[in-house]
C-alpha cells in the first residue's frame, strides 16, 4: 500500500521541481516505519485473538472438571429448619479488624446479631435459632448481612457464603457456566470448591 502511494506521488510529481535525494530518502523511512507499525499491529491483534480463545477454553475446561463438586457462592439468606443449628460460612475482605453477621426477618428487623472471627479470612459461625432476647424463632429463611470494618472504622468487604452442588455446565454464547442452586452461575461468582459429593 506505501509503495503504491510513494509510486502515485513520483508519477504525479512537478518535473520542473523533483524530490530533493533527502526528501525522498526520509519518506521511504518514513513508510518503512509505518508499514512495520501496521505488521505490528495486526500481529498483536492476531496474539490477543488467540489469547482470548486459550482463555476462554480454559475457564471451559474448569467448568467442567466442577460438575459433581460442592462450591461456595455468596448468599443473602440463612436457612433455620427448626430443630438443628443453622451454618453461616463466610468470608472477609484483608485488613478486617472486627464482624458480624446481621440476622433479619421478613420485615428487615434484626432478629439476633452474631460476632464473627476476624483473625481469618474464612470461616463459619453456628446459629442456635434464637433472637437475642433468647427466645425461639421459628422455622424458616431469613435474611443475612455480614459486616466488616478495619482498625479505624472503614468498611471491608464481608459476604455470607452458601454450599452448593454443581448440577451441570452449559456452553452459552462461548463461554460454559455452570448450573447450581437451581440456577446460572458463572465461575466468578464461586469463592471456593469445598469438596466432592459421594
Amino acid at each position: 500500500d506505501f509503495l503504491k502511494l510513494l509510486t502515485v506521488q513520483l508519477r504525479y510529481q512537478d518535473p520542473m521541481n523533483p524530490l530533493e535525494n533527502t526528501e525522498f530518502i526520509a519518506q521511504m523511512s518514513q513508510f518503512s516505519s509505518l508499514e512495520q507499525l501496521q505488521n505490528m499491529n495486526q500481529t498483536m491483534g492476531q496474539n490477543l485473538e488467540s489469547e482470548n480463545r486459550l482463555h476462554t477454553a480454559y475457564k471451559n475446561n474448569i467448568a467442567t472438571s466442577l460438575i459433581g463438586k460442592n462450591v461456595e457462592i455468596p448468599t443473602r439468606e440463612i436457612e433455620y429448619n427448626g430443630d438443628d443449628p443453622a451454618i453461616l460460612t463466610y468470608r472477609l475482605g484483608e485488613g478486617t479488624h472486627k464482624a458480624s453477621a446481621q440476622i433479619l426477618d421478613a420485615r428487615g428487623q434484626i432478629v439476633r446479631s452474631l460476632v464473627l472471627d476476624s483473625s481469618s479470612s474464612h470461616g463459619s459461625v453456628s446459629w442456635d435459632g434464637k433472637s437475642q432476647a433468647d427466645t425461639e424463632v421459628p422455622a424458616g429463611v431469613y435474611r443475612v448481612i455480614v459486616q466488616a470494618e478495619g482498625v479505624d472504622g472503614e468498611s471491608v468487604a464481608g459476604q455470607a457464603l452458601k454450599g452448593v452442588r454443581v448440577q451441570a455446565v452449559r456452553n452459552l454464547g462461548g463461554e460454559a457456566k455452570i448450573w447450581a442452586d437451581n440456577r446460572e452461575i458463572s465461575l466468578s461468582e464461586l469463592n471456593g470448591v469445598t469438596e466432592s459429593s459421594r
